[in-house]
């Protein structure tokens, strides 16, 4: 499930789309926030919070976030001030480590891992270093309003020079994959062994093969989403500007989507779900979009021109009601006036009778 581009064949134009898969539909809202706010990296639920990870923002981001009060939130993906994208994407792979890692480690949720990582980085190199050291210890957690689905996840992240990571977990330890040319991402078999698959394909079409052929696979597995999203991307003029680079993010990734109402299942692979929404970012200006398969809108957050009268602001893009009646909001442009104060989704509220508390470092 899920599919996450890279467009970087023009440094001057970078963007990055992603689609978000799942088998039914998500609560999902934006969310601002401002730099200097205290986060921890554990909800009161999930552990001891003596050993939770601690920090400061230091950039202002937009986050797209799953869930919702009831059942509380995930970050999915956003961008932060300094235009570093970061995206966590299924995979089935992952594995966050047994209790006896815990030593020296300070911990964080997996549905809190992409706003650490906006909220203290610049460049994928610093990502990479980061978690390159091991003294983090990821703690799993289901996705919210998702009947205890647990968030097996990895993390992609692209910044303003052009560089890209992925990043897997494995018994707890994170496996990092870094270089400009990781442009795609989809979900399992792990990183190294979808380059080794997509070799086959890349020589197909390369001009090593006497006879080119430039066909590609069609179906909604992981493997053919990224081998499709990595054969039009490398077929592709270099944009003349961000709108192109945008917009050619954009049709990629509508190209390695999955239909809403596909119901094509086979046991062994039980992870195909129809496309619920994407997300594109533009790393320069930087700005934030979003576009709901279920509407024709695309809207977006411009963070560069961002206020921030209140340090975290919210709007509602597809709510779910307890009775599980779904509502895609049609919202459509620029939706910076839209946002509304909101409760800081990573406070733990559990510690603090004033609710409308805001924690400023």
């Amino acid at each position: 499930m899920c599919t996450r581009v890279f467009n970087n064949g023009q440094r001057d134009y970078l963007a990055t789309a992603r689609n978000m898969d799942w088998m039914y539909p998500l609560p999902t809202s934006f969310f601002a926030f401002d730099k200097g706010l205290s986060k921890t990296g554990l909800a009161e639920s999930d552990g001891c919070m003596d050993e939770a990870l601690k920090w400061c923002s230091a950039y202002s981001s937009i986050v797209a976030m799953v869930g919702d009060e009831r059942s509380g939130w995930a970050a999915s993906d956003g961008l932060n001030s300094m235009g570093l994208v970061a995206n966590v994407l299924y995979d089935s792979g992952a594995s966050y480590g047994q209790a006896s890692f815990r030593a020296h480690k300070k911990q964080l949720s997996v549905l809190r891992w992409v706003q650490y990582v906006l909220d203290n980085f610049v460049f994928v190199k610093e990502v990479v270093k980061a978690f390159s050291k091991q003294d983090i210890l990821l703690v799993g957690a289901a996705v919210p309003n998702s009947d205890g689905k647990p968030a097996q996840l990895h993390l992609s992240v692209s910044d303003v020079t052009g560089n890209s990571a992925i990043i897997e977990v494995v018994d707890g330890e994170f496996v990092c994959y870094e270089s400009s040319a990781y442009q795609i991402m989809t979900n399992e078999p792990s990183f190294d062994k979808q380059l080794k698959i997509n070799d086959y394909w890349a020589w197909q079409w390369s001009a090593e093969n006497s006879n080119p052929s430039h066909t590609i696979p069609g179906g909604a597995f992981s493997t053919d989403r990224f081998e499709r999203a990595t054969f039009y991307l490398h077929h592709m003029d270099e944009p003349t500007n961000i709108d192109d680079a945008l917009a050619q993010a954009r049709t990629v990734a509508a190209n390695a989507s999955v239909p809403l109402g596909y119901n094509f299942t086979v046991s062994d692979s039980p992870n195909i779900s129809n496309t619920l929404w994407s997300t594109y970012a533009s790393h320069s200006e930087p700005a934030y979009y979003f576009s709901n398969a279920r509407t024709l809108n695309v809207v977006w957050f411009d963070l560069a021109n961002a206020d921030f009268e209140a340090p975290v602001q919210k709007l509602d893009l597809i709510t779910v009601s307890k009775s599980g009646a779904v509502e895609n909001h049609h919202f459509d442009g620029k939706i910076n006036a839209l946002m509304t104060a909101a409760i800081d989704p990573y406070l733990n509220l559990e510690r603090h009778s004033d609710v409308s508390l805001e924690v400023i470092c």
